[in-house]
C-alpha cells in the first residue's frame, strides 16, 4: 500500500517517466494523449508540492527531484516543438540555458548548505504557469488545422513573455548566487 507521505515524490516521478512517453506519442502524431500528458504534468506538479507541504513530508529526494523533473519535461516538450518548427530554436535554447546554468548554482550551492537562496520566487512559479500555458496552446496546433495559425500565434506570444521571464528570474538567480559563492569564498580565504 502507498503511504501518503510517498505520493508527492511518486507523482515527481511520474513526471520524468511522462519524457520517453512524450516523444513516443509525438512521433506517432497522438496529439490529443499529449494534451492529456500536458495537463496532468501540470497538475501533478502543483499536487506534490501542495500535498508534501500538508502532510509535512518534504523529503530532500522531493525537493532535489521536482525542478529537475519540471525542467526535464519542459527541456523534451520544447526540443519536439523546435524539431516541427512550432518554437523557435532561440527562444527554446534561452529557456534550456537558464535551467541548465540554475541547475549548476543550486550544486554549487547545495554543497556549501545554501541552495536555500534559490528557493522558488512567485515570478517563478508564473514563469513555469506561463510555459505550461504556452506547451498547452502549441500542442493544439495540429487538432485544428483551420486555426493552426491563430493558435501558433497566441502560443508562441506566451512563450515569449515565459522567455522574458525566464531571463529576470535567471538573472535574479544568478547575482544572488554569486554574491553567496563570493561570500563563501571569503570566509574561507579569512580561516
Amino acid at each position: 500500500m502507498i503511504k501518503t507521505k510517498n505520493i508527492p515524490n511518486l507523482l515527481t516521478f511520474s513526471r520524468l517517466l511522462l519524457c520517453p512517453i512524450w516523444l513516443t506519442l509525438f512521433y506517432y502524431n497522438f496529439y490529443y494523449c499529449l494534451l492529456i500528458i500536458i495537463i496532468y504534468s501540470a497538475f501533478s506538479d502543483y499536487l506534490d508540492g501542495f500535498l508534501a507541504r500538508k502532510f509535512n513530508c518534504e523529503t530532500i529526494i522531493g525537493k532535489t527531484l521536482d525542478p529537475i523533473a519540471d525542467k526535464i519535461f519542459t527541456c523534451t516538450v520544447l526540443l519536439t516543438f523546435v524539431s516541427d518548427g512550432r518554437v523557435n530554436f532561440i527562444i527554446a535554447a534561452i529557456i534550456i540555458i537558464r535551467e541548465i546554468v540554475i541547475s549548476g548554482f543550486r550544486e554549487a550551492l547545495a554543497n556549501y548548505n545554501k541552495s536555500n537562496i534559490l528557493n522558488v520566487t512567485f515570478l517563478s512559479k508564473i514563469k513555469t504557469t506561463s510555459q505550461f500555458i504556452a506547451i498547452f496552446i502549441l500542442t493544439l496546433m495540429p487538432l485544428s488545422l483551420e486555426y493552426s495559425f491563430k493558435i501558433n500565434q497566441i502560443g508562441t506570444l506566451i512563450l515569449y513573455i515565459s522567455a522574458i521571464l525566464t531571463i529576470c528570474t535567471g538573472y535574479n538567480y544568478v547575482i544572488k548566487s554569486i554574491i553567496t559563492l563570493k561570500n563563501i569564498e571569503k570566509e574561507k580565504n579569512a580561516n
